[in-house]
């Protein structure tokens, strides 16, 4: 495992959980409403154990995470409200290790809801803190307000799925005028 394994597992965890409480539309559909699933799945991303994952606990810091990402790239607004979270959650670095696992860095208790939000602040607030901001983003598709890193070498994805990619080329393939299409005159 590469040290930083365990630092982007977090981000991609923290912004699983942003778009759970925050995103109206996912991928061309209404989202659902947060649920455990939801929770333990973003969780899911960072660690081999499951936690109690009450969505309402992770509610206020879910919609904040979502609210700094979708916020970008306004980087000083974004900045703001993860610094508001880190305070709020008193992230404090310690070493933490699940069973079988090696020793990483986790920066609240690793059993409470607020350990893990101050693990996802901290992550975000590590790439904003980069000069990666601009891998966060939100997506170009209609119907979707997902956020997601964009992990291209050459930092060109627009899309959070390969599934809004296709339904964003199929629209726009529909909406040329028939003659453009079949190579008319």
């Amino acid at each position: 495992m590469e040290a930083t394994d365990h630092l982007k597992a977090s981000l991609l965890a923290a912004i699983e959980l942003a778009n759970v409480f925050g995103a109206d539309h996912r991928q061309g559909r209404p989202a659902p409403a947060p649920d455990a699933a939801g929770v333990q799945g973003a969780l899911r991303l960072t660690t081999n154990r499951e936690v109690a994952a009450e969505p309402a606990d992770y509610a206020a810091g879910g919609k904040l995470l979502y609210d700094a990402l979708s916020s970008l790239p306004d980087v000083d607004r974004a900045a703001e409200l993860v610094n508001t979270m880190l305070r709020e959650n008193r992230a404090a670095p310690q070493l933490a290790r699940d069973p079988g696992a090696p020793w990483h860095l986790h920066f609240g208790s690793p059993d409470a809801a607020t350990g893990w939000l101050a693990e996802f602040a901290t992550a975000v607030a590590m790439l904003l803190g980069s000069d990666q901001a601009e891998r966060l983003r939100q997506c170009a598709a209609v119907r979707c307000d997902n956020v997601f890193l964009d992990a291209t070498r050459n930092h060109t994805q627009r899309f959070c799925s390969t599934a809004c990619q296709n339904r964003t080329k199929v629209a726009a393939h529909r909406a040329r005028p028939s003659s453009a299409r079949f190579g008319g005159a």
